[in-house]
């Protein structure tokens, strides 16, 4: 049964010139995944509080972990350019390299006055992405050009 994860979940902003990176850890694949979302949603709002209105399933196609964990969030990014919603919690129903990706996220409203110190994400890139086993553990890596 997939674990739900609300904020805060720990992760690390990794140093990057002209962008911002994250890296978070994780027991499995799935943990890894969904507290990659929380840390996507955390520099958005800069850790402000999200209420959760609704839950939406984001998918993905088959492939690497890398980037399925990059689809899921440029599908999040886009949610947040067209409908300003932020994750406010999340549960990796699957992540398997050959089956694809179904994510139950739910999602609130960008608050301008409770996120302003938040950061501005255009994209999500491919450059230095990974999502591997690490010393008994989970780590995955994301940079967002801003």
């Amino acid at each position: 049964m997939p674990r739900e994860l609300y904020p805060p979940q720990p992760f690390e902003e990794l140093e990057h010139t002209a962008d911002a990176g994250v890296r978070v850890r994780g027991r499995d694949p799935e943990e890894t995944l969904g507290r990659l979302v929380l840390a996507f949603a955390a520099l958005l709002t800069r850790g402000g509080a999200v209420r959760e209105e609704r839950r939406i399933v984001v998918t993905t196609e088959p492939a690497e972990r890398a980037f399925m964990a990059i689809d899921v969030l440029r599908e999040l990014l886009f949610r947040f350019d067209r409908e300003g919603l932020v994750p406010a919690s999340c549960s990796v129903e699957r992540l398997d390299e050959s089956e694809g990706t179904v994510i139950r996220v739910g999602v609130g409203p960008h608050d301008a006055d409770a996120h302003a110190e938040g950061m501005e994400l255009k994209a999500v890139t491919l450059h230095g992405a990974r999502f591997e086993a690490e010393a008994g553990a989970w780590v995955a890596e994301v940079v967002f050009d801003v």
